[in-house]
């Protein structure tokens, strides 16, 4: 295994119970949530075993992180960098990214005139 490879083998245990005690969740509710056993997330903690790859979509989908912030890939291990809730409109329809788009863009002109005192 490269270097590379098992840096991101050795963050994902680490990644995936820091995230999910940052959620206040128990590895049953994880596991739950993500369609999982809880003694598989047990094992993917502990670096047992390595999830699949779609049950690597699962997790990441259940905490609200992408795949890369589970793997070490990119930054954010903590979930402290992005709301979860902007990762899942990152998903919606276009229609709603769009409404989002408008509702955010009201939302911080009415903040700038307010703070400028208009």
């Amino acid at each position: 295994m490269s270097t590379s490879n098992r840096q991101v083998s050795d963050a994902l245990p680490t990644n995936l119970k820091s995230l999910r005690e940052v959620r206040g969740l128990t590895q049953s509710e994880l596991g739950a949530r993500a369609g999982l056993a809880a003694a598989a997330v047990s094992h993917f903690e502990t670096g047992q075993r390595a999830p699949s790859i779609e049950s690597l979509a699962r997790l990441a989908d259940a905490l609200d992180v992408s795949a890369d912030v589970l793997l070490g890939r990119r930054s954010g291990a903590d979930g402290s960098d992005v709301d979860p809730l902007f990762l899942r409109a990152s998903r919606a329809s276009t229609s709603t990214l769009d409404t989002i788009r408008k509702i955010t863009e009201a939302l911080l002109a009415a903040e700038k005139s307010a703070e400028k005192g208009e």
